[in-house]
Order: structure tokens, then C-alpha cells, then sequence
């Protein structure tokens, strides 16, 4: 007998229950799906479908219907269960059984109320990103500032822009995460990304992602600690000072050079956002050719950036020389990541199991979304390790020589004086805590910047692909 399977008011197979058993199994299809066989009245459960609660009656002497396998009498002409005339051709069941998976409906990945949280939660990450790209404060020489306060009054419309831009896309994208649903949310959002990114191709400057910075290090020269003879004047604590410019701090201390790559980046680009594109599609719709030709090319074009030759050589050779070891690391483990998405996107072809094609996209995403820190992790985290050194010796320097100007303490009050003194002294450990956390949000700031802005054009063009995944009526009178 041959297994008609319904969930969410669409229809799947028929399944021999062979078939039925081994998908149940493997989550391919949920205990709550429901079958239907040729000959029966009503929908059931599968699981009471394959255990025999609702199977055709059994065979008479021996003598089954060649379409349906329920029992038959010596004399019967037509099969009383599926109304099948014995006297016409029918096709082997097992032929049926036999034939190419791709030729057969595969069930949706996730249920309609999953799918339709999955999507809405992937457009309302995005929307907190560039949220958080607009909003957090950046960080130098030991103190925060706020460019999103007052915004208004920085030097360039570029740096506005670069605070304004993502916080507007951002909470577009939290309302559309609940307003919206399918290809209406994908074109509003794909004509979102192409504003950003055609903006940002229009002007380099906005292109470099610059923000406004702390300089360096504005603050006086600390002095030496006095000696013992110079001590006992008046106290002198140095001042911290700090001054913004605009300036890409990420791309300065990472040792990144765009324009110098422009080829290989656009290559990779392309390449990333049509392996992202195409497994996340095809996450959602297993069986959509189009997702799975889209995968295809984004593989082949992570293939074709790994090894094209460029000004510095193939990219892997490049990061394996490269002068900065912690962003050589961190590229050859993107490439790794990169390169084992697309292996996966080659091997995952129609003719597989459902439940595998499921997991391997789903594994090809994490592997293209988690490959785009790769290069950050590693290297900001050197960035973040030099800079809490800098300002743990500039905090000690500081309250030595603040410390020095006492010399020998003699009274009471003398203590409580140099007490009260070296309390407005930023302490070692405090100023080591302040620059590990400044430092890290600055680096969360860039990527959530960066990241926003290149996975909005393919999120469109997922909700695009997908579409809108209506309830069907007939789900819910079979529920009833």
C-alpha cells in the first residue's frame, strides 16, 4: 500500500510504509503528520497508520489488489477498498516506491509556526545589529564617548550617516520582523540594502565605514616619578584628555587594506552572499531548484577566491604570509569554514534524504554567517590585549608619580591628604577593565556595522525566494 502524508494542509508522497517508518525516524516526518491510504474514509496518525490501525484488510486465500494490497475474494472484480478494476494494468508498487526522491514533494523543513519565527527572529537579529552599530560608544585612551548624542554636530555628514543610517534600518527591520511576512518583507528589504550599499559605493568615505574616534593618546605626558628632594610641593594629578576625529579605527588597527584586494573582496563577496543566500533558502524549501542552482554558484565562487591570483599572490597564500599572524590565522580559518560550506552545498544534491539535505544546509549556514568573525576574532583580540597594556602602564606611571610628590609621610593629615589625592587616580585594574570593555564593544560596533549592511540584501532576497507560507484552510478543518 502506498501512504498519503499531510501536514499543515499540504500533501506529501504516497510513501510505501517502508518509507513512512524510516522518515519518522529521522524527523524527516513528526508522530503528528497525518496518512491517508486509498480505500479508507478518514486521516489519521502515522504513527497508527504504519503500526496497522487503519491498514487495507488482509489478504483472502492469498489474494491481494495489485494497487492498494487489501485482501480479495476469489470472485471479486473491483477492489471494495480502493475501487480499483482488476481487469486494467496497474503500476508495481514497488516502482512506485523506486522512483527518483527528487520527483517527490519533500517535506517543509520546520512547522508553519516554527518557519514563520525563524524568519521573523533572523530579521529582528539583523534589525538589533545595526541597532547596536549606530548606538554603542566608542572608545580611546582610557574614556567612552557617545557619537549617537548629538550626532548632529560632527564635522562630516559622512560620520552622520554612519550613526543615523543603521539606527534607522534597524528599527525598520524590528517592525518588520512582526508586520510583515514573505516577499513583501524581502523587497522592502532588499530595497533597504541596495540604498545602504549603493550609498556607500557612491562615496568612499561612507564606503570605509568611518566613525568618529578617539586619537590615540591626547592627554599631557606623564612626568617621571619626583625624588625624595623634589617631593613635598604642590600635587599635581595629569589630566586625561580626549579629542574625536573621524577615522576607521577597525581597518587601522586590524592592518586591513580594501583598496589594495578590491578584486579578491568582490569576489568573495559575491561568493559569500550567494552561499548564504542559497542554503538559507534552501534550509526552507529542501526541493527548490532555484536555491540549490543559487548555493551552487556561491560555492564555486568561494572556490574561485581562495585560489585566483592577485597582487599578493592566491588569498590563502597572502594570510598565510601575512605580517599581521593573528589576521592570517583568523582568514585561513574563514577560508576552512568557507570552503567546507560550499563542499557541502556539492554534495547536498536533491537525491539525498530529506532529514540530511535539512541538516546539511542548515549546517552550510552557521559555517557562512559564524566565517565572517573569523578574521576579527583573533586579531581585535590582540587589539584588545595591547591596548589593557598600554593603559594598565599609563594608569601605573601615572599613580607613581602622583604617589612620588608626597615623599615621606609624617602626620595624619599628611595620609589623609595623599589619600584623598590618589583616590581621583584611575587604579591599574580599573583602567585595564575599561579598556577590555571599550575596546570590545568597539570591535562588536564595526562588526555589527559591517555585518548589518552586507547580510541585508541577502535576507531580502531569502524572504524573497520563500515567499509567504500561508496556513492551509483544509489544515484546519482536518484539526477540527
Amino acid at each position: 500500500m502506498l501512504i498519503h502524508v499531510s501536514r499543515d494542509g499540504q500533501q506529501f508522497g504516497p510513501y510505501t510504509p517502508e518509507d513512512v517508518q524510516a522518515y519518522l525516524a529521522d524527523g524527516s516526518l513528526l508522530t503528528t503528520d497525518l496518512g491517508w491510504v486509498e480505500g479508507t474514509a478518514d486521516w489519521v496518525p502515522l504513527p497508527q497508520l504504519v503500526s496497522g490501525g487503519a491498514a487495507p484488510p488482509p489478504a483472502i486465500l492469498g489474494i491481494t489488489c495489485p494497487k492498494c494490497g487489501a485482501g480479495l475474494e476469489a470472485d471479486q472484480v473491483v477492489c471494495l477498498a480502493c475501487g480499483h478494476n482488476l481487469d486494467e494494468p496497474v503500476v508495481e508498487v514497488a516502482e512506485e516506491a523506486n522512483a527518483p526522491q527528487e520527483k517527490r514533494k519533500i517535506p517543509p523543513s520546520l512547522t508553519y509556526e516554527d518557519e514563520l519565527a525563524d524568519r521573523s527572529s533572523f530579521v529582528n537579529s539583523v534589525g538589533w545589529g545595526l541597532l547596536m552599530a549606530g548606538l554603542l560608544p566608542v572608545f580611546g585612551n582610557g574614556e567612552w564617548k557617545v557619537p549617537a548624542w548629538k550626532f548632529w554636530e560632527l564635522a562630516e555628514w559622512q560620520a552622520m550617516y554612519s550613526i543615523i543610517g543603521p539606527v534607522v534600518v534597524g528599527v525598520i527591520l524590528i517592525v518588520l520582523a512582526s508586520a510583515m511576512h514573505g516577499r513583501n518583507r524581502g523587497i522592502v528589504i532588499m530595497v533597504l540594502g541596495l540604498a545602504m550599499g549603493g550609498l556607500a559605493l557612491t562615496d568612499p568615505e561612507i564606503g570605509a565605514f568611518k566613525v568618529a574616534t578617539p586619537v590615540e593618546d591626547t592627554s599631557t605626558p606623564i612626568p617621571e616619578p619626583l625624588s625624595s628632594e623634589e617631593a613635598g610641593g604642590t600635587v599635581d594629578i595629569p589630566e586625561k584628555k580626549i579629542e574625536l576625529v573621524d577615522k576607521n579605527v577597525f581597518f587601522d588597527k586590524m592592518g586591513l587594506k580594501p583598496d589594495q584586494h578590491s578584486t579578491s573582496i568582490t569576489v568573495f563577496l559575491v561568493g559569500w552572499l550567494l552561499l548564504l543566500i542559497g542554503t538559507k533558502s534552501r534550509f526552507y524549501r529542501t526541493d527548490s531548484v532555484l536555491a540549490y542552482g543559487i548555493s551552487m554558484l556561491g560555492g564555486i565562487g568561494i572556490l574561485v577566491f581562495m585560489f585566483m591570483p592577485g597582487q599578493y599572490g592566491m588569498p590563502f597564500m597572502a594570510a598565510i604570509d601575512a605580517n599581521n599572524k593573528f589576521l592570517g590565522v583568523g582568514l585561513l580559518l574563514m577560508m576552512a569554514m568557507l570552503l567546507g560550506a560550499a563542499v557541502l552545498c556539492f554534495i547536498n544534491t536533491l537525491g539525498r534524504r530529506p532529514s540530511q539535505m535539512k541538516q546539511w544546509s542548515n549546517l552550510a549556514v552557521t559555517l557562512t554567517v559564524v566565517s565572517l568573525a573569523m578574521p576579527v576574532l583573533p586579531a581585535w583580540g590582540k587589539v584588545i590585549y595591547d591596548e589593557c597594556k598600554n593603559d594598565h602602564e599609563r594608569a601605573e606611571k601615572r599613580l607613581a608619580y602622583v604617589e612620588s610628590q608626597f615623599g615621606t609621610i609624617y602626620t595624619g593629615q599628611q595620609a589623609t591628604q595623599k589619600d584623598m589625592a590618589m583616590n581621583k587616580v584611575e587604579k591599574p585594574i580599573s583602567a585595564v577593565i575599561a579598556a577590555s570593555c571599550g575596546w570590545l564593544m568597539a570591535g562588536v560596533k564595526y562588526m555589527a556595522w559591517i555585518g548589518g549592511i552586507m547580510i541585508l540584501l541577502p535576507l531580502g532576497m531569502i524572504e524573497t525566494i520563500c515567499g509567504t507560507r500561508e496556513r492551509d484552510s483544509d489544515f484546519m478543518v482536518l484539526q477540527q
